[in-house]
């Protein structure tokens, strides 16, 4: 089967005709979002596969012609685009919510590349060029296929997204690695406006209007396989109440592992404090991996930022937090960044580009926090910026929960954290000698964030690397197959879209700020346009 651009927007717009959602969500009876045991895979008992006709019968079974598990952006433009090709999809959804991350996340810095709407404003990308700067990017560390598969299809995506409703809109701040400007990146609509809301239901709609449903409440516990070992179904709890979803094929849209503590724990070199605004506790990866799915090299490694204060147990500390974070590691205001042991160990000016580099470098070189230092200068603009939040009595519950430490003087500071005073006296004397001289001759930090430290007293806030989402799953082919631990092989039947793949485009870190809901929107449209050419 053929689909062509042509044909590609022109389906896309059934998405001016919405079914109102009430009444039309089928399946599963409605559960609170992340209660009892149905917000992960029991704890111990690891993913299994089960052989389709030596199961226990299931309390309740669903067939339809495609399994999606996951209504997020990947899960629901998979859908979406199946239902356009006339296939019946199941959708599987753990909460009683549609959108997933796609309701959260910023909207900034959304890669399209020579999108209609980007054209007709005579904004053409270099698509090319794009690719070039990504590897290097990544060291080469990619599926340069399934890179390229992204690139040349995000663009059009967008076009089918805006035939939705979805309000895309030219706007990038801040300014963003990789080749800038709306050539190569527009915003989403924001995540306040409804507007992600109503074009995600018009979506959902659209598969139910086809034949399809979305059971809401069930969380996926393992695959159902034939006997030649093609995913051909999944088996989900509902509370006490087994259900059975079975179909041609299976694809997993369930968003990764960053909210599984556990999961995070045991695959991580470092401790990393999970922060997934969702329920993304990996039972689809794990499902996967009990099916033979391969695991990838960087399997282990997310995304990490460096916003959060915590304390030596790696407890966050409560109350405007994020806000504290970004003002106390401004590189423009000349701060310095010091490891555990009082000493800098890389370049703070990465965050002025992307914050993700100080938290992969961290986790990278086994060091599970960062020291921001500042000065009495420093403290006071934060009150002054915020004095709701940043009071004394703030600030001094903060240093007694062991996660801001003062001192008169550098030594004094040193103490107070741990550190040996005589190294970090010399580290502080270092930086300032590289202010005066406007170079640093072993970091290169940009000469315009070698600001001088005022008078005492001086400050240290532990920082810690703190992921955002998962960068290593599942491998895919640029079908969006989910490879298979068999070097060469696939495992049949089954299909990765989100961040269940958007490792396959990474090393470490995201590279490309923005990009991740994007590869979410497209590898949907992707997996769904290759099952309904080879498998419907």
């Amino acid at each position: 089967m053929s689909i062509t651009r042509r044909n590609f927007l022109k389906g896309a717009a059934i998405g001016g005709v919405g079914v109102a959602s009430a009444g039309l969500l089928a399946g599963c009876a409605s559960q609170a979002s992340g209660s009892g045991d149905a917000s992960r895979v029991e704890e111990g008992q690891p993913a299994k596969v089960s052989v389709l006709g030596s199961m226990d019968p299931a309390d309740e079974t669903f067939k339809g012609d495609v399994v999606v598990l996951g209504c997020g952006p990947g899960g629901i433009a998979c859908s979406t685009r199946l239902a356009e090709n006339g296939a019946k999809v199941l959708i599987v959804e753990k909460t009683e919510n549609i959108g997933g991350t796609g309701m959260v996340c910023s909207g900034n810095c959304y890669i399209s590349l020579n999108s209609e709407y980007q054209l007709e404003q005579g904004l053409q990308a270099d698509i090319p060029a794009f690719y070039r700067e990504w590897l290097e990017a990544v060291h080469y560390h990619c599926d340069h296929e399934v890179l390229s598969t992204y690139l040349r299809n995000c663009g059009r995506v967008v076009d089918w997204l805006r035939g939705y409703g979805f309000g895309f809109y030219m706007k990038e701040t801040p300014p963003t690695n990789g080749l800038s400007g709306n050539e190569y990146r527009i915003s989403q609509p924001p995540k306040d406006d409804d507007n992600r809301k109503k074009t995600y239901g018009k979506m959902v709609d659209a598969v139910i209007s086809a034949g399809g449903a979305m059971h809401t409440g069930c969380t996926g516990q393992e695959l159902i396989v034939d006997e030649s070992g093609a995913v051909v179904g999944l088996r989900a709890t509902q509370g006490s109440k087994t259900v059975d979803f079975m179909g041609k094929a299976v694809v997993l849209a369930s968003g990764g592992y960053g909210a599984n503590q556990d999961m995070i724990n045991e695959l991580c070199s470092v401790p990393l404090l999970g922060r997934d605004p969702v329920l993304n506790n990996g039972e689809g990866a794990a499902m996967a991996w009990a099916a033979g799915a391969a695991k990838p090299w960087n399997l282990g490694i997310l995304c990490c930022d460096t916003l959060y204060p915590i304390d030596e147990n790696y407890v966050s500390y409560p109350g405007g937090v994020q806000a504290l974070g970004n003002v106390m590691q401004d590189p423009a205001k000349g701060r310095m960044h010091v490891s555990r042991f009082g000493k800098r160990f890389h370049s703070e000016d990465a965050f002025c580009w992307v914050p993700t580099y100080g938290g992969a470098n961290g986790v990278a070189y086994d060091e599970p926090w960062l020291f921001v230092i500042a000065d009495q200068a420093a403290i006071d603009g934060l009150k002054e910026a915020d004095p709701d939040t940043v009071t004394d009595a703030y600030l001094a519950s903060m240093k007694d929960s062991g996660v801001l430490f003062e001192g008169a003087t550098p030594g004094a500071l040193a103490e107070a954290v741990g550190w040996d005073p005589s190294v970090f006296s010399a580290e502080f004397e270092a930086y300032a000698a590289l202010c005066e001289a406007g170079e640093d001759p072993v970091f290169f930090k940009d000469a315009k964030y070698l600001v001088p430290y005022g008078d005492g007293p001086y400050f240290a806030v532990r920082m810690a690397p703190t992921p955002f989402g998962t960068c290593g799953d599942l491998s895919v082919t640029p079908k969006m197959e989910v490879k298979a631990s068999e070097a060469g092989a696939t495992v049949s039947g089954l299909y990765a879209v989100g961040t269940e793949s958007v490792g396959t485009m990474h090393n470490d870190y995201y590279w490309a700020l923005g990009q991740t809901v994007g590869w979410a929107h497209t590898s949907g449209v992707l997996a769904a346009e290759e099952i309904a050419a080879t498998v419907l």
